[in-house]
């Protein structure tokens, strides 16, 4: 089960096919945005009417002389809950005794209902002229045409109609009587659930987002029903797994449990919730996709540190214990571009251009760039050093005119600690440049002793002394056998010269330092035997 997490990541994707888009489309493309740009143009237009000095408006204290002001004055008491006032806005003549029954006020509510669930209606395109919008076809002149419901029985207009003011036979403007005999048809479709009209009914009208107050809590309350039930299932899959395949991970399981069980439940809300409880403005928010955004990113980022973790185990596991450190940035990297996606696909769910963004970020990404030159260089040399291991932290080398022990290569700069135990910064760019001499890497380390002798020692006595100096280092085990020369090399001012190399089998420092001191007592000792005296170099110097 080795290739798992990529397993569950795969059916994560077939799980939500549009990753962080909605579920599907409402029937007006209607995004966040364009949601927080309705409720503040609805709120101006409802107050323009009281400063337009037009004469030919008709004075209404309730800005019913022309239709936009009369069906903003509707929407706004309708969402306060002031279903009472709302009533003066609606045209009650001529209706039959059937539809009356129902109730003027839940006429008034259930008319609400019905236009939040199906018209995104833009109030500036409602005319503002006090004989309304005489250009439209096949529209009455005495009626506004607000927009066009689709039902089982056919389309239903949603009118306004020029109608006389009780009080003094004024032209004013309500919503049609034939729109308000539609309503129990409109309702029987667009209604909200029992649950739904429970809710909307008893919690305040206030609202978030454009969003009422009772969706939040459903909302919420179905989030915490679904989170449960994919709490269940993912609990009953690792469960299952766990008894088919006994090695598996515990980070594994825990991201089944943790971050898959949060995007199963989102993916449930998406498909699963009722779509009577909805209405325009909390699809608006639903394209949002905020928390379905902030699960991906979860998942993502613990599926990028559980494959951190697998390939940590691999390269141990293959004896490259450098690639370990190198994932610590790498996933960095990859989680920086992660949130660098995920954040333009959420800022195109909300209704903002990620290409604008982008255009807009140009001129300062260039200068970010610019300045980040040198960083990204040397993050370029940490990545080289991990890879190609010129060095490898706890080795001991000399670069330049230092000689050190690799304390860490980070992802600017290399540590590196002294033989004065101070602490010398390299740049990675820099220092992947250099004449690097990694003593670490020996297989076995060297032994040359400069030893000159005084022109006085004879020929018998010089040689007896080299063949007893081969006998010598033959003898000894912790010595490699393969290059031993002990010769005469000339003769020089400084005196008669010896050539004597041979490999010490270690690369424990400490090791070499007390084999090489043995070494020399021996040669001293062997020197003393054959009347071979050593030549001080700075008698036989001439000043």
């Amino acid at each position: 089960m080795k290739n798992f997490p990529l397993a569950v990541l795969c059916v994560l994707l077939l799980l939500s096919p549009n990753l962080l888009t909605a579920q599907e489309q409402p029937a007006e493309d209607i995004s966040l945005k364009d949601l927080l740009e309705k409720e503040n143009q609805q709120e101006n237009e409802y107050l323009k009417p009281t400063l337009i000095l037009d004469k030919n408006i008709p004075d209404d204290e309730l800005n019913r002389g022309q239709p936009r002001g009369s069906f903003l004055g509707f929407m706004n008491a309708s969402a306060k809950k002031d279903f009472a006032s709302a009533l003066n806005y609606i045209d009650f003549r001529n209706l039959d005794e059937k539809t009356l029954s129902i109730g003027k006020e839940e006429l008034a509510r259930q008319l609400y209902v019905v236009l939040e669930r199906t018209l995104w209606i833009d109030a500036g395109k409602i005319s503002a002229d006090p004989l309304g919008d005489l250009s439209e076809e096949g529209v009455p002149s005495y009626r506004e045409l607000i927009g066009r419901i689709d039902t089982k029985q056919g389309t239903v207009g949603i009118f306004l109609q020029h109608v006389p003011r009780e009080s003094d036979r004024v032209k004013i403007w309500k919503i049609s009587n034939a729109t308000v005999g539609k309503i129990p048809q409109l309702t029987k479709e667009y209604a909200y659930t029992p649950l739904g009209e429970w809710l909307s009914k008893h919690l305040p009208a206030e609202k978030f987002l454009g969003v009422t107050m009772w969706q939040w809590v459903y909302f919420f309350y179905m989030f915490f029903v679904f989170y449960l039930a994919a709490k269940v299932i993912t609990w009953a899959v690792s469960r299952v797994l766990i008894a088919f395949y006994p090695k598996l991970s515990l980070e594994t399981q825990t991201f089944i449990k943790n971050p898959f069980a949060l995007l199963l439940a989102i993916v449930f809300l998406r498909f699963l919730l009722p779509e009577e409880n909805t209405t325009l403005a909390s699809k608006a928010v639903s394209e949002g996709a905020t928390l379905l955004t902030l699960a991906w990113l979860w998942v993502l980022f613990r599926f990028v540190d559980l494959m951190k973790v697998k390939m940590a185990e691999h390269f141990v596991k293959q004896d490259r214990p450098l690639a370990v450190f190198l994932l610590r940035p790498a996933g960095t990297v990859v989680k920086s571009l992660i949130v660098v996606v995920t954040a333009l696909i959420w800022f195109e769910n909300l209704g903002f251009s990620a290409g604008t963004l982008l255009a807009g970020l140009g001129i300062g990404g260039l200068a970010i760039a610019l300045a980040a030159q040198k960083t990204i260089e040397n993050i370029i040399g940490a990545i080289t050093l991990y890879t190609s291991a010129p060095v490898r932290i706890g080795d001991f080398c000399r670069f330049g005119k230092y000689l050190g022990v690799v304390e860490e290569i980070g992802l600017r700069a290399t540590r590196i600690r002294t033989l004065d135990r101070t602490v010398v910064y390299i740049a990675n760019a820099k220092f992947i440049d250099m004449e690097i001499e990694n003593f670490s890497e020996r297989e076995k380390m060297a032994f040359r002793p400069k030893i000159y002798l005084t022109p006085t020692s004879t020929k018998d006595n010089i040689n007896a002394l080299l063949t007893s100096l081969r006998e010598y280092f033959a003898s000894l085990d912790i010595l490699s056998v393969d290059t031993q020369r002990v010769h005469m090399k000339g003769c020089t001012q400084m005196g008669i010269e010896l050539n004597i190399l041979v490999y010490v089998k270690t690369t424990d420092f400490d090791v070499y330092l007390n084999e090489i001191n043995q070494l020399n007592l021996s040669i001293l000792s062997l020197l003393e035997e054959h009347h071979c005296q050593l030549q001080i170099i700075s008698d036989r110097i001439p000043t």
